[in-house]
């Protein structure tokens, strides 16, 4: 093994599976490749930030940003040195099965769940669009 990619949103699912990850990354010495989708954001909150943020684009980038530099410190705590870091935007199964053909993963982490329980019930499952149609092997993380 040496690519592992992770994709997270910053939610707790999310930062389970970047935990996971990185033991996974450091047990095989594997590359850690973390990912985030920037595109991923709710109406409600696309209201929000526009209105209380001016500049969205920039907000969501700043939102990303954040997202991957959480999870590159949770990874570096559990012993990966320099973690590659990526950020997508649009449909987050779509973004994510392109990260791992482009970084040629051989498996890629994901949580169960992410932030919203109603859009996954609305939009359907990331984690289960991604096992459906990923190239490697996918550990979904509960």
């Amino acid at each position: 093994m040496k690519r592992v990619l992770v994709a997270t949103d910053g939610s707790d699912g999310g930062n389970r599976a970047v935990d996971a990850a990185a033991e996974l990354a450091k047990t095989t010495n594997a590359t850690l490749v973390i990912a985030t989708v920037g595109g991923n954001v709710t109406g409600a909150e696309l209201r929000r930030l526009a209105s209380t943020d001016g500049d969205l684009s920039k907000t969501l980038e700043t939102k990303a940003d954040r997202v991957l530099r959480q999870a590159a410190r949770r990874a570096r705590r559990l012993g990966i040195k320099s973690p590659i870091l990526r950020c997508g935007w649009g449909d987050p199964a779509e973004t994510i099965l392109d990260f791992v053909r482009r970084e040629k993963a051989d498996v890629v982490v994901v949580g169960r769940r992410g932030r919203s329980r109603l859009s996954q019930l609305l939009l359907g499952s990331v984690s289960q669009k991604v096992t459906n149609l990923a190239p490697c092997t996918v550990v979904v993380v509960p």
